[in-house]
This record gives C-alpha cells, sequence and structure tokens, in this order.
C-alpha cells in the first residue's frame, strides 16, 4: 500500500489551523490546573472535582473525540482542501488504500497529539510512583475509543452534502457521550465513559457500575473493531461509486 498518508500526516503536523487547536488545548489545560490544583488521591469510586487527574482525563476524552469526529468525517476547515471524495475521483489510489490511509493518518496524529501532551500528564501525576504507567492506559484507552468515531467519520465524510455530514459528526460526538447515561448497564461497552463518567452517573442514577477489564476489554475491543470495519467498509462502497467502478 503506498504510503501517501505520511505526506498526510506531515501537513497535518504543519498546518497552523491544527497548532491553534493544540495550542488552545494546552491553554485550557493549564488554566484548569491552576484553578484545581492540587489533588493526590486518585479513586475511582469516589469522584472528586479537585481530583487533577479525572478532570484531565475527561477533558483528553472529550477533546481526542471530537478531534477525532470533526478531522475524519471532513468538516474541518483544512480538511474541507483534500476531500476524500475528490481522491476517490481524481488520485490513483484504490478506494482501500484512501480509507485505510486517511485512518492511519488521523491515527498517527492523534498519537503525535498524546506525546506532546505527555509531559503534562506526568506533571499533574508526580505524586504516583506508577504515573508513566498510570498515563500509558489512559493513552490506550482514548485511541481505543477513539476507533469507532474515526472510522464512523471517514463514512460520514463520503456524503456530499455538507449539513449531512455536520449532523451526522455532532451525532456521533454526543452519542459516545451520553449514551451511557441513558443506559447505564450498557457501560462496558465504553470503557473510559464507564471509568470516568459513570462514577458519577452512579451517584446520579443510584446504578452499580460494573466493570471487570478481563472481561470486558475484549467485548469492547471486538464492539468498536466491528464499528470500524463496518464503516470502513460502507465507506469504500460509497467511494467505489464516485471513482466510478461501480458505474461500469
Amino acid at each position: 500500500m503506498k504510503i501517501w498518508w505520511l505526506v498526510d500526516f506531515r501537513a497535518k503536523i504543519k498546518d497552523p489551523k491544527y497548532l491553534r487547536i493544540e495550542f488552545t488545548y494546552y491553554f485550557f489545560i493549564v488554566l484548569l490546573s491552576f484553578m484545581f490544583w492540587p489533588s493526590q488521591t486518585l479513586d475511582l469510586n469516589r469522584y472528586s472535582v479537585p481530583d487533577l487527574f479525572l478532570i484531565f482525563a475527561i477533558l483528553h476524552f472529550l477533546f481526542l473525540l471530537y478531534l477525532t469526529s470533526i478531522i475524519s468525517s471532513g468538516n474541518l476547515l483544512s480538511e474541507k482542501e483534500f476531500k476524500i471524495i475528490n481522491l476517490a475521483k481524481y488520485s490513483s489510489f484504490s478506494t482501500f488504500e484512501i480509507v485505510i490511509g486517511r485512518a492511519l493518518s488521523i491515527l498517527f496524529y492523534l498519537c503525535f497529539l498524546l506525546i506532546l501532551l505527555l509531559p503534562f500528564n506526568l506533571l499533574i501525576n508526580f505524586s504516583f510512583p506508577y504515573s508513566l504507567l498510570r498515563i500509558l492506559y489512559l493513552y490506550l484507552m482514548l485511541l481505543l475509543d477513539a476507533i469507532p468515531v474515526l472510522g464512523l467519520g471517514i463514512l460520514w465524510s463520503t456524503f456530499q452534502n455538507p449539513s449531512l455530514s455536520w449532523f451526522l459528526h455532532w451525532s456521533t460526538y454526543i452519542f459516545f457521550i451520553i449514551f451511557p447515561f441513558l443506559f447505564p448497564k450498557t457501560s462496558f461497552f465504553f470503557p473510559l465513559n464507564n471509568i470516568l463518567w459513570l462514577v458519577k452517573a452512579e451517584n446520579i442514577l443510584y446504578v452499580k457500575v460494573v466493570f471487570n477489564p478481563k472481561i470486558h476489554i475484549p467485548i469492547i475491543i471486538f464492539f468498536y473493531l466491528l464499528i470500524f470495519l463496518v464503516s470502513i467498509l460502507i465507506a469504500q462502497k460509497r467511494l467505489k461509486y464516485y471513482k466510478g467502478d461501480d458505474k461500469e
């Protein structure tokens, strides 16, 4: 498979629009660190607003999920200049190379963003002797949560109607945030939501949240990969139409 997506990845990290997003996010987490500092405890069974780790984990989740959705759905301003439909129409790449390459490009950018945030994440966890392991676990959960949104976003980017693409983008983003609150018993499908959101939902809804990593993590991985693969296959089918393969 051609590695055109490496060029796309390099363009992302050099694009001023992406840099503004990163610096804006840095500003907010630094501001919040001054507002809620310090907290030296982490108790997932009792949510506490001053707990910096939970605050930053939730912020990372909201930010990363939104960024994944807006980039992959083609609704970020810089992404409009390089539409996935135009790739299908005018490039020599196959539809498989286009959808997988777009997914890899965005996934690499998310990893790059998390690496940039690593020093600050370690700083807010200085009191915990294994903070690096905890941060790496959080990063894995964040990337895992981004997988289905990434696949759905690529599917939404194959719709030519901008209003429809925006509607689907926002629907996906909000769905992954509020769904565990509406149906707490399905929380094992949402690993980060389970840990960070439903801890609070237990107090609001008086529902006991059960999360067993050994049992539920394999279910989560299968469920998320299934959403991603189905979305990619449908997106590939739609791009074949724009490329003209289905018209022959």
